[in-house]
């Protein structure tokens, strides 16, 4: 067993005696999100891997901070990334080319770990989201404790989530949208409770990644069955990549990219020159894709 999941095991094992221990129904903090902190005075984290703990609404939470090498580790984009429902942030660290193009393009990546490995997207009944547990408000502070142990560049910031947590980044789009610079969502769409109220404080780059031939939270959107037994319902992907558009102010009409494997819908002259893209996996299933590192690294900008 690797030093790394020695550790995450004991900092796992022990946030979930507090959380047992501790656990009261907490309100969902989805309209203040806290300004960024000022820069560290303390040292930065050296490369490699860290699991880091941070208290929230009465829970120990932890996360696994990937620092790349390199001379400066001041000044790197962020990204965030939200592992599915019943997964785990280790074993998406380790399933994943996120921390491989991460040290191909200088940037700092944060696994974070959801309450009983899950998220409260506030659209269904996952055991985060009966517990109340507020996702939203704990990434807010992680962000915070990140400005004093990396620095990371406040004006690249990208939240990347798979299903259970590709709906909980479609509704930190809503709710973040001051913090973050990207959301990129992989199978999973917009909720349609939540479309209606999003809107987002400024414009927001979005990819949204989704494939044809998912069996868990269908392309062509619709309701099912969630971790938790709860029924949810979301829009199409191409409708959800349409309804950010608008939130975006972008041009009402679309181009479409054909590529071998997968379709580019894009939509231009959007405001603050953010970027709305939906990329279609021909044949594609409820998965991360072999190069999501590298899509979501490309998206900042590099």
């Amino acid at each position: 067993m690797s030093l790394l999941l020695r550790r995450y095991a004991a900092v796992v094992a022990v946030s979930l005696v507090v959380a047992v221990a501790s656990l009261t129904p907490i309100g969902v903090a989805t309209s203040s999100a806290g300004a960024a902190s000022s820069p560290p005075t303390s040292p930065l984290l050296a490369p490699g891997d860290h699991v880091e703990t941070l208290t929230w609404g009465g829970l120990v939470r932890t996360y696994i901070v990937h620092v790349p090498t390199g001379v400066s580790t001041a000044g790197r984009p962020l990204v965030l990334v939200f592992h599915g429902a019943t997964d785990t942030a280790l074993s998406t660290l380790q399933g994943t080319d996120f921390e491989q193009a991460a040290d191909q393009a200088g940037d700092i990546v944060v696994f974070m770990q959801g309450y009983d490995d899950t998220w409260n997207e506030l659209t269904g009944r996952t055991p985060a989201a009966q517990a109340h547990v507020d996702d939203i408000g704990f990434t807010s502070a992680v962000m915070n404790a990140l400005r004093a142990s990396t620095n990371y560049d406040v004006k690249k910031v990208a939240a990347v989530g798979l299903s259970n947590g590709a709906l909980l980044v479609e509704t930190m789009g809503c709710h973040l949208a001051s913090r973050l610079t990207l959301i990129v969502p992989v199978e999973g769409e917009l909720a349609s409770v939540i479309s209606p109220r999003c809107s987002p404080s400024r414009p927001l780059s979005v990819l949204e990644i989704h494939g044809t031939a998912d069996a868990t939270i269908p392309y062509t959107g619709g309701k099912f069955v969630g971790v938790g037994g709860g029924t949810v319902k979301v829009l199409s992907a191409p409708n959800s990549v349409r309804r950010w558009a608008t939130l975006d102010h972008c041009s009402s009409k679309a181009q479409t990219v054909n590529r071998p494997g997968f379709t580019l819908t894009r939509y231009s002259h959007c405001q603050s020159s953010v970027s709305v893209t939906l990329r279609t996996i021909i044949g594609g299933q409820h998965v991360w894709g072999s190069n999501i590192g590298s899509l979501v690294t490309a998206a900042l900008g590099h």
